[in-house]
């Protein structure tokens, strides 16, 4: 027979009002009764009735984290660790892909708002561009949390990397190489890290005296094809680029293809280097010098600050800046001799 709150209330020596505070987590009760309570929910292996937990809160205690396909998605790291947050909250968390462009998308999206189906949002880059979401959500008055936002209103809970700072000690590390004929691979321009990570990568060259070449800034896709595209336009230049810095590393991926297929050697004829630390950077061969910032940890740094608010109104710190380091591995190395 299925446990009942009143044996979890017995067990835990507390009437069924108490335990059913702890269960919505609600204050005004000791640590010292809280755990107790725990412990019986545990011991007698009760499960408390969601849905009527629903009903009483007014509350779906689901949250949404909206994913753009468009580009390579780091999805089981992402899955693992938001079903660890869900498990530890007691709350749903379910992901949702929405296309900007597309108006299906935006349809289904107000459908889910008007039904209040999720408490909360999580919006990744570039869902935010177009101002819709984010519009929208205010207007219902929905708690949501940004990921790397295109524009950081104040007021605006967000968490992004460090993209400036990044890509300036990514482009110093290449500098200090020898390397002089620097290209960059530009991301999506509707994204804030493809800026960010441009400025950082003129601001380090500034900084040490080598000249910018817009020749050797080229526009590609956060993906692995948009990589080995601008790749073959950067290796059919008169005078070709001695290292190459990826805007991400699928893109970066995709350049090491494009080289190796060219018959060049990385790097001791080409350094590469990516931006994020993907999962596979480090089983590739060589393996790839990259900056650590994973896209998974912004996301579930976002997912925690969305549940803070969602359960005190306020997070006592909203608009959160992920510091970023250098993983340097096989793929960067001398610049070759002129």
């Amino acid at each position: 027979m299925a446990a009942t709150i009143k044996d979890v209330a017995r067990l835990a020596g507390c009437s069924i009002k108490t335990v059913s505070r702890v269960i919505n987590d609600e204050p005004h009760v000791s640590d010292e009764i809280r755990e107790r309570v725990q412990i019986a929910i545990r011991n007698t292996g009760y499960a408390p009735n969601l849905s009527a937990r629903r009903l009483v809160q007014q509350r779906s205690f689901s949250i949404c984290i909206l994913l753009y396909p468009g580009f390579d998605q780091p999805a089981s790291a992402l899955l693992s660790k938001v079903l660890d947050i869900g498990y530890e909250e007691n709350y749903e968390i379910l992901l949702q892909s929405y296309f900007p462009m597309l108006s299906h998308s935006k349809s289904i999206l107000v459908e889910r708002v008007n039904q209040r189906r999720y408490d909360g949002y999580v919006i990744t880059p570039p869902c935010d561009a177009d101002d819709f979401v984010t519009d929208m959500l205010t207007t219902y008055k929905i708690p949501f949390v940004l990921v790397n936002p295109l524009n950081r209103a104040v007021g605006t809970p967000y968490v992004a990397g460090s993209d400036y700072q990044g890509a300036f000690n990514m482009t110093e590390h290449l500098i200090r190489l020898g390397h002089r004929r620097i290209a960059f691979l530009m991301g999506p321009r509707n994204m804030r890290s493809s800026y960010d990570r441009l400025y950082g990568f003129r601001a380090a060259l500034d900084s040490h005296g080598v000249r910018y070449d817009e020749k050797y800034v080229v526009d590609s896709e956060f993906t692995f094809d948009g990589g080995w595209w601008a790749t073959r336009e950067l290796l059919a230049l008169p005078e070709r680029p001695t290292a190459i810095f990826a805007g991400n590393d699928a893109a970066a991926f995709g350049a090491m293809f494009s080289v190796q297929e060219a018959g060049l050697r990385i790097p001791a004829d080409i350094s590469i280097c990516g931006h994020d630390d993907l999962p596979t950077a480090k089983y590739i061969h060589p393996g790839l010098t990259t900056v650590h910032q994973p896209v998974e940890e912004l996301i579930e740094r976002a997912t925690r600050l969305l549940l803070q608010i969602l359960k005190d109104g306020k997070a006592q710190q909203e608009q959160i800046i992920v510091n970023a380091n250098l993983v340097l591995r096989g793929s960067t190395g001398r610049a070759p001799a002129a």
